[in-house]
């Protein structure tokens, strides 16, 4: 009894990722010196409670210039500012497009329509914003049907831009990583295996040199056989093997050349369903680098049962959040 009552509890817990990224904007030629990322920042949140204030909100379709794409609408939900910090704390809201779910009453076993209720299904996400140190530190709740970091970027950009505010031209958005880069392309001295997996679609989301040079192989194959995904695995050396490695350069000036991209261009980064290597450090000791699990995150345990509210998620991640801050 006591085992079973355990189990229930355990399944009763999830777990919720938050990624670390960090935001800059850039001012209108005419700004700058007047405006830097925190004052911008500031005008943003001051015109989205301004609109809130007077019953309205600021909608806007990130796909609205797409043909044929569904419609991805966002909206800041709200936003509050955390007392006696340089902190923000806020949500976004996806609008749901497509098949709907159903409702089930608690005492029947029948589907009811959330149409019949009124208004529009939506995705949350929260948000947590430091902008103590000269970097803006974003913290993102992962939620994979709500907005996304990349979609509160856009929607910051939006309101910054000239369609809004007038006061920024670009928004520069960087992935934090456990272990940096830098450290990586310092002590990279040979790669033994590299697991390299990615969708056809996002090859022509690459910027373009990036794609011409490091894949240009790959965009013929996919339009001769139009495969779900394409995926690169290598090796150099015989697995099991402890014969030495000859140095293989190209190899490892290809290596070098993607973390440059990755540390310069961080929006390629998304692109990757896995972004794999094994390599021999300058010590001759084994390392591996994964682009998507080296993401600097912090996680917390929240109740599966109930919908954890944007204050609550807050105090669970936020002697995380001040302990990254403090070891920029």
């Amino acid at each position: 009894m006591i085992l079973d009552l355990i189990m229930a509890k355990k399944k009763q817990v999830r777990e919720v990722n938050l990624f670390l990224s960090s935001l800059k904007f850039e001012p209108y030629s005419e700004f700058k010196g007047k405006y830097n990322t925190r004052s911008i920042l500031k005008d943003v949140f001051t015109y989205l409670r301004d609109k809130r204030n007077n019953g309205q909100g600021h909608l806007i379709d990130r796909h609205e210039k797409r043909d044929k794409s569904e419609s991805r609408e966002l909206f800041m939900v709200g936003h509050r500012k955390v007392p006696h910090e340089d902190r923000i704390r806020c949500s976004m809201a996806l609008l749901r497009k497509g098949k709907q779910p159903k409702l089930k009453p608690t005492d029947r076993f029948k589907l009811l329509p959330l149409s019949d209720l009124g208004g529009d299904i939506v995705e949350e996400t929260h948000f947590f914003i430091d902008f103590s140190t000269s970097k803006c530190v974003i913290c993102a709740e992962y939620n994979d049907r709500g907005p996304r970091i990349s979609d509160l970027e856009y929607y910051f950009r939006n309101v910054a831009g000239p369609s809004t505010l007038r006061i920024a031209r670009a928004t520069e958005r960087t992935a934090f990583f456990k272990n940096s880069l830098e450290d990586t392309l310092a002590n990279m001295r040979n790669v033994l295996h590299m697991d390299v997996k990615f969708k056809p679609a996002n090859l022509a989301k690459m910027d373009s040199d990036v794609r011409k040079h490091y894949y240009s192989s790959m965009e013929n194959i996919g339009k001769m056989f139009k495969p779900k995904f394409f995926r690169v695995e290598t090796y150099f050396q015989t697995p099991g093997s402890k014969s030495p490695v000859s140095i293989n350069n190209e190899a490892n000036n290809w290596f070098r050349g993607m973390l440059k991209v990755f540390k310069q261009r961080n929006r390629n980064t998304k692109l990757f369903e896995n972004f794999e290597v094994k390599y021999e450090d300058n010590f001759g000791v084994e390392q591996t680098f994964n682009l998507l699990k080296n993401r600097a995150s912090i996680t917390i345990e929240v109740d599966s049962n109930k919908d954890i509210k944007n204050k609550e998620m807050y105090k669970l991640i936020d002697s995380d959040l001040s302990q990254f801050i403090a070891s920029l």
